[in-house]
């Protein structure tokens, strides 16, 4: 099992959902209102840098992780100038 974690902003956290779920995957934990700063600049959530960005992370099965990776690349590779999108995969040893 692996675990998938997305850093985006938040108006593509649709997308995102969609993707997971194309892959028959039905479970996902999102955290909103996530600020911070990287490539793409700074994500703060005041006047300044206004925008915010969310995190979701879903766990699949080896047998799922490549096609959505697939979609989540395709998916990362669409965004505008200046939006960022990041995605890490961590190895999953036991759930319960």
């Amino acid at each position: 099992m692996k675990m998938i974690m997305i850093v985006c902003p938040e108006d593509r956290g649709e997308e995102i959902r969609s993707q997971i779920s194309a892959h028959e995957v039905h479970a996902y934990t999102e955290l909103k209102n996530v600020t911070g700063e990287g490539a793409t600049g700074k994500k703060l959530g005041n006047s300044l840098w206004p925008e915010k960005s969310i995190i979701v992370f879903t766990v699949v099965s080896d047998d799922r992780k490549d096609g959505l990776l697939k979609d989540l690349r395709a998916c990362s590779e669409s965004l505008y100038p200046g939006e960022g999108m990041r995605i890490f995969v961590l190895p999953v040893d036991e759930a319960f």
